[in-house]
């Protein structure tokens, strides 16, 4: 089942079913945004399989420059999308409901700066090391089992891992 309140943290186990709705959005994207982006990617929790996650796809979307947002807003209203505020110098989201759970969140930012290099990096990390999994896996459903009503505490809390798993990318390089 895809989707969640907006707010509440519930972990699922992986779905193969995430990859192939990704895909599927994707294609919609690529198709009534082709001219304004350069990538998109399959990241958080639902790209990497194993891993537990809060059933919403996330979606990078990768921009030249962030002048296209304007453009780039109506379209993904048009496609259902409503944009959500965030402190995130450089990025921009959106969120996609259906019967009051939001299914997908799109990301957008530009294409293989330092917000993208770092989700990107996360989730590959995250897929090649079953060690680094585990540990996430287990920092989240702690997480979950005390916040399941705190979305912004649970993210708060995840930040010390993520920071390390990315200074981690950072060191191999």
């Amino acid at each position: 089942m895809l989707g969640l309140e907006r707010g509440l943290v519930k972990l699922e186990p992986y779905n193969n079913k995430w990859s192939k709705l990704f895909d599927e959005e994707r294609e919609l994207l690529s198709s009534q945004l082709k001219e304004l982006i350069i990538a998109i990617e399959h990241v958080g929790s639902t790209s990497i399989e194993g891993l537990f996650a809060k059933p919403i796809i996330d979606i990078a979307i990768g921009v030249s420059s962030l002048d296209v947002i304007i453009e780039l807003k109506e379209i993904v209203k048009a496609l259902g999308y409503v944009e959500v505020p965030v402190s995130i110098k450089g990025k921009h989201v959106f969120a996609r409901y259906k019967e009051k759970k939001i299914t997908h969140f799109l990301h957008v930012m530009i294409y293989n700066q330092n917000l993208w290099i770092d989700q990107i990096s996360f989730r590959d990390y995250l897929r090649s090391d079953l060690d680094a999994k585990i540990e996430y896996i287990k920092l989240k459903e702690k997480l979950a089992n005390k916040y399941p009503n705190d979305v912004v505490s649970y993210t708060n809390e995840k930040k010390k891992f993520v920071d390390n798993i990315l200074k981690r990318t950072k060191e191999s390089k």
